[in-house]
């Protein structure tokens, strides 16, 4: 269900700024270089978080983007929802114009089932629980020398 690079990228740069002591700015371009995403793709995705008040964006030295809600506040469906828009129980999974219990489409039921579990699960999810699940996955590593 995450169709986009765009949504995967928030999701990595978000995180990493979880991840920053509580009330550190960032740039844009430190936070591209760090993940390897295109800065001028990341910048636009950044901007449009902070005009969704996700993050706050300040110019000029010292000046960088931070979360705006603290990262066990916000969950993934939050973050998926703000650049996907939103999970909408009319779209039908194979693009037919209807798709109901009435005129079901053959994936009407999986699809259904499947887009109800997706949504519990990623408001389950919070930003924390990313950024303390990539810290044990580096020190599993380190742990391994890799």
């Amino acid at each position: 269900m995450i169709h986009s690079n765009a949504t995967k990228y928030a999701i990595r740069a978000v995180s990493f700024l979880a991840a920053q002591p509580s009330g550190v700015c960032v740039q844009a371009r430190e936070i591209s270089r760090a993940l390897d995403i295109p800065y001028p793709y990341l910048s636009k995705i950044l901007q449009s978080l902070a005009r969704k008040r996700f993050l706050s964006s300040a110019k000029g030295p010292g000046g960088g983007f931070r979360l705006i809600v603290p990262a066990a506040e916000t969950t993934l469906y939050d973050l998926i929802e703000a650049v996907e828009g939103e999970i909408r129980d009319d779209q039908c999974m194979l693009g037919l114009d209807v798709c109901t219990a009435e005129a079901a489409c053959p994936m009407h039921e999986f699809w259904t089932e499947f887009r109800d579990t997706f949504r519990d699960k990623m408001r389950a999810v919070s930003l924390k629980d990313v950024v303390e699940s990539a810290e044990k996955k580096k020190q599993h590593a380190a742990a391994l020398g890799l």
